[in-house]
């Protein structure tokens, strides 16, 4: 099945169900799958076409979902771009990802979206065919300065009856998830329509969500989580209840109003909301499930402080080539279990195994090793690069996740964390050689290495740098020009200049003592957390 033909489906059995709120604008299924043709239709008298890829740079939103749903329609890939990345991420997304066409809300909030995009490579985003903006039409207007010939569409705007020749099918690339790699630049994770879909009625079965639902989205849908809660509601035609930017009072209210069943969330947020209704005995009788993610390390009493609130809470997992919620905690499982990450994977027919690192062997239960999972919403591949797929995926179909944990039996499982030196930063996976490559890249900076510490509960990025040969940079410059270019969860908290980095010597090579300089980070913050200015 496609998105559309699903889309239809629901439109024709519930038309007056409410298929998203955003607490800014609501649309039933009908109106949805109206909605859905019309920005089709635009797009497609523009000269989109089947194949093309469309960057969608939006909050959550209705606008989102409607532009994703008709990017599907027309056999589209969008690859999501999140709201809080700069110029060079979104720059280096438009030109990886080969995209013809950009949604964004030029004007929400008052974030510098224009400003970003102008300081892009002008001839990556000179390459664009067109530009759907959503909001004030003028609002996009600066941009003709730098590319007069740019086609700016108006969300807004009125499209004729437009047939499609070619429209979009089940085996069609649909969502193109931003997810950090092994090297300086993050990997670009593609799912077909037809995958998502079949992930989002396994979700849905396996937690619970039907059609009369209500599920909260409760995480950025330009990321595995947020997308992935959306199409547990989706798929069984339930109610979306959504946020722009997120505001534990309204979200409170959201989940009142609107009696959310489901909702799969971080625990930062999770104690936010628990702190917004502190005292209240239950203060949310409606839920039916609530998946969470563990974040902020600090926190390890949550489950604990939702379960006395009377909120069925349990641990979940996923990743960007499974997809979120590939696996979660059954509310009948032990404690001990169902208060930690992993779970029971979602498809029947998914497996998962702990693989020894020494020899490859699979270890029996209860034994930590390497995860690697077998599932049905594995990815399609890495986008245009077959050899990193291949390094993934094994010939017998088990993906290699790069967590560390146990399994409980061939379906269920404990995370343990992560097998490398991925940093979780404001909820999102980065990879520090991402952040390490564009400290390297400024004038002054002879290397540069970056590790985590915490800071009021979260890790934070810490960058040490050895300069060049009388170089003339400090610690404010660096940190500046990281705020300029990328998004604020990946701006080093402090930044400290050193002559060498600890290491240690091997028989083949000789490594950078990251826990050394963790040690050094931590001792750092805690003396002085804020960058000297």
């Amino acid at each position: 099945m496609d998105f559309y033909a699903l889309l239809s489906q629901h439109a024709q059995t519930a038309p007056d169900r409410i298929a998203i709120d955003d607490n800014a604008r609501q649309l039933h299924y009908a109106g949805l799958l109206a909605e859905v043709d019309r920005v089709a239709a635009l797009l497609a008298q523009r000269g989109a076409r089947r194949g093309d890829r469309l960057a969608l740079w939006m909050p959550n939103c209705v606008e989102w979902l409607v532009t994703f749903l008709a990017s599907a329609r027309l056999g589209m890939t969008v690859v999501a771009v999140n709201t809080r990345f700069k110029e060079q991420e979104v720059g280096q997304l438009l030109k990886r990802g080969r995209c013809k066409w950009l949604a964004f809300w030029p004007a929400f909030k008052g974030l510098p979206f224009i400003e970003t995009l102008q300081r892009v490579d002008p001839t990556v985003v000179g390459q664009l065919q067109g530009i759907l903006t959503i909001g004030d039409e003028s609002a996009a207007h600066p941009l003709r300065d730098h590319w007069p010939a740019l086609d700016l569409i108006p969300y807004p705007g009125v499209a004729t009856s437009h047939s499609l020749n070619d429209p979009g099918q089940a085996e069609d690339g649909a969502l193109v998830y931003t997810t950090s790699g092994t090297t300086s630049a993050p990997k670009l994770v593609l799912h077909r329509q037809q995958g998502l879909i079949r992930h989002g009625g396994m979700a849905a079965t396996a937690y619970g969500v039907t059609a009369q639902s209500a599920v909260l989205i409760a995480a950025p849908l330009c990321g595995a989580f947020g997308f992935s809660t959306m199409l547990s509601g989706l798929v069984p035609g339930a109610t979306l209840i959504s946020l722009a930017v997120f505001n534990a009072k309204t979200t409170v209210q959201q989940i009142r109003e609107h009696a959310i069943t489901h909702t799969f969330a971080n625990n930062e947020l999770i104690d936010l909301l628990l702190k917004e209704t502190a005292g209240e005995a239950q203060p949310f009788p409606s839920l039916q499930y609530m998946g969470y993610a563990s974040f902020a390390p600090s926190m390890d009493d949550l489950p604990e402080r939702a379960q006395q609130a009377g909120i069925p809470i349990a641990g979940l997992y996923g990743s960007s080539e499974l997809q979120a919620l590939v696996a979660g905690h059954r509310l009948d499982a032990d404690w001990q279990y169902r208060r930690a990450a992993g779970g029971t994977l979602a498809s029947p027919d998914g497996r998962v195994r702990a693989i020894d690192p020494e020899n490859g062997h699979v270890l029996p239960h209860g034994a930590i090793g390497q995860i690697e999972i077998k599932a049905p919403s594995l990815m399609s591949e890495y986008l245009d690069n077959p050899d990193a797929t291949k390094i993934a995926i094994h010939p017998d179909g088990f993906f290699c996740t790069g967590d560390l944990g146990f399994t409980v039996d061939e379906r269920t499982f404990i995370f343990q964390g992560r097998d490398g030196e991925h940093l979780r930063l404001a909820g999102f996976l980065v990879n520090p050689m991402e952040i390490e490559a564009f400290i390297r890249g400024l004038d002054g900076v002879q290397a540069a290495q970056v590790v985590g510490a915490e800071l009021n509960g979260k890790t934070v990025p810490v960058a040490f740098v050895i300069a060049s040969t009388e170089a003339d940079v400090d610690e404010e410059r660096i940190i500046n020009a990281c705020q300029t270019s990328m998004a604020k969860f990946k701006v080093p908290a402090r930044v400290a200049f050193v002559e060498q980095f600890p290491m240690v010597q091997s028989a083949n090579s000789n490594k950078v003592q990251k826990h050394e300089l963790k040690r050094i980070a931590q001792t750092l913050l805690e003396e002085n957390p804020h960058a000297t200015r």
